[in-house]
This record gives structure tokens, C-alpha cells and sequence, in this order.
């Protein structure tokens, strides 16, 4: 399926899901990508808790990752828990039963991300709330920067110089967050930077991909449209959407990039520039 997104992030759009009414509290979430974009594959969304907030245990007949944008969050997976800051993520595997609490003096936001495509409210129920989950002492309770299994931080020192991989993309690095071997089977996440002038041309995938700015600008061209994402911004590209990105901002750009589902082992990126070129040969 071809189709795009771009959207603003307003203060506007948070509000309490329905299905966390009346087992959270001083919680809201922003939904960002999902069936309403023209996503089959997605579930993308900002998640607030305030201090003193919580949501009660539950699980989820899909995979949930999460990379905190601010303030600090405690995750309990199954009776284990992690204290989460900025820029660490996690994931929550299917049908594992979690719950969050926020003991910080500042609201936490959260990137959360959900594959497959969670339900629509109303129609066949795809999370459930478990009994009430005890949380171990404080002096169990790590933080994602000691090593432990599904969690991790992120530092823009990971990542590695940047490449040119051919004609129509250089000046870009990528550190991988969450992937098989981390623990996820449903989707990647990871960090993209480009540097002043780099670019990656017109190109489209058979899954799909969405892009959260972390700091910097970029051009985004999708399927014959440009706009320019920065922080407070999300851009989303369907499959076989064609979609580039151009430094063209007179910054560098990191971006937060999740794709859903997991992407083949050969093939994953059509370059349309090379296949032009490759047809122009055959032609001659």
C-alpha cells in the first residue's frame, strides 16, 4: 500500500485511552501513527505520566518498545523492574505483564511503540489487566545503563562515522536499539543521523516506516511532496511509498526511525535512481 504522513505534535492531541480510564492514574498518551494515517502495521504513539502517576499491571497481544524522550519512568516486567531516564529504551515482549510508576518530581514522556497493529477500541480486545503486581525492593530496581536483558541507553557517541554508501546516500550513520538480537520480532528501532548535506534519494520498501526528530531538520519527500520535519514534528511512509531524505537544512538531523514489520534479509531498499539507470542500460 502506497501513502504518507506528516503531522504536527500539539499539546492538544493527549488525552487518556479508554482502555487505561480506570486502571491508571495522571496518565495520557498522543497517538501518532496508526489506521487513521493509513498504517496496517503501526502502532506509534508519545505517552505522559505525571508524578505520582501509575498504570496498573497488563499485558498486550503485541510487542511494545519504548525510548524516553524526558523525565524518568520505572517499568515492571513481570516482577522485575528498571528505572528508565532519557534516551533509554526497553521492550515489553507479547503477553508479558508490565506496569509503570512515575516517583520522579517531573513529568515522563515516553515513544512507545506497538506491532502488530494494536485493535481498535470497541472491536476484539487485544490487552487485558492482570492482578496487581507487586514491585521488589529499591535496591533491585537498576538503570537501563547496567547491563540487563531488553533495555539499554543510548548516547550519540554509539554512533558510528558516517557513510557514503553509493551515488544517492552518504553522510548518514544508524545505531540499532532494538532488533532480533536484542529481543524484538516484530519491528526495529534505531537512531539515524545525517550530517549537513547528506541525503538518501527516492527510494520505497515493502514495510512501513515512521520518523521522530530528535534534534536537528530535515527535507522529507514523500511521493512527490516535501516538508520539513524537526522536533515536535512525525512523518510516516506506507509500503511502496517513495520517500528521500535531503540535508538541505544547514544542520545535521537525528532521528528516532521505527519499522514495522521487520524488514527482509536482501532487498529491503528499492533505489528508483538505480533502476532508472539500470533500465536507460538495457534500453542502449
Amino acid at each position: 500500500m502506497a501513502g504518507h504522513a506528516f503531522r504536527e505534535i500539539p499539546g492538544g492531541l493527549f488525552a487518556v485511552p479508554a482502555f487505561y480510564r480506570s486502571r491508571s492514574s495522571r496518565y495520557r498518551r498522543a497517538d501518532l501513527i496508526g489506521r487513521k494515517e493509513g498504517s496496517v502495521h503501526m502502532g506509534l504513539q508519545i505517552s505522559e505520566l505525571q508524578p505520582g502517576g501509575t498504570i496498573d499491571g497488563h499485558i498486550h497481544s503485541f510487542e511494545k518498545g519504548i525510548f524516553v524522550l524526558e523525565g524518568e519512568v520505572e517499568l515492571n516486567r513481570d516482577g522485575k523492574a528498571i528505572r528508565l531516564g532519557k534516551n533509554d529504551y526497553a521492550l515489553v515482549p507479547t503477553g508479558m505483564p508490565h506496569a509503570f510508576r512515575n516517583r520522579g518530581a517531573a513529568a515522563v514522556r515516553w515513544i512507545e511503540k506497538c506491532a502488530p497493529q494494536p485493535k481498535a477500541d470497541g472491536g476484539w480486545q487485544d490487552s487485558f489487566f492482570v492482578k496487581p503486581m507487586a514491585w521488589p525492593a529499591d535496591d533491585s530496581i537498576t538503570g537501563a545503563a547496567v547491563p540487563a536483558r531488553m533495555s539499554g541507553h543510548f548516547d550519540k557517541s554509539q554512533l558510528p562515522p558516517p557513510m557514503r554508501v553509493d551515488d544517492f546516500m552518504w553522510g548518514w550513520s544508524r545505531k540499532m536499539l532494538i532488533d532480533p538480537m536484542f529481543g524484538g520480532h516484530q519491528f526495529l528501532l534505531f537512531i539515524i543521523e545525517f550530517t549537513e548535506g547528506g541525503q538518501t534519494s527516492s527510494h520505497d520498501h515493502n514495510f512501513e516506516e515512521a520518523y521522530f526528530v530528535l534534534d536537528g531538520e530535515v527535507t522529507f519527500e514523500a511521493e512527490g511532496k516535501g516538508y520539513v520535519l524537526k522536533p515536535g514534528t512525525i512523518a510516516w511512509s506506507g509500503v511502496g511509498a517513495p520517500h528521500g531524505f535531503y540535508m538541505n537544512r544547514g544542520t545535521s538531523c537525528c532521528w528516532l526511525e521505527v519499522i514495522s514489520p521487520q524488514p527482509p534479509v536482501q532487498f529491503a531498499n528499492r533505489r528508483m535512481a538505480n533502476w532508472d539507470r539500470f533500465r536507460k542500460s538495457l534500453e542502449a
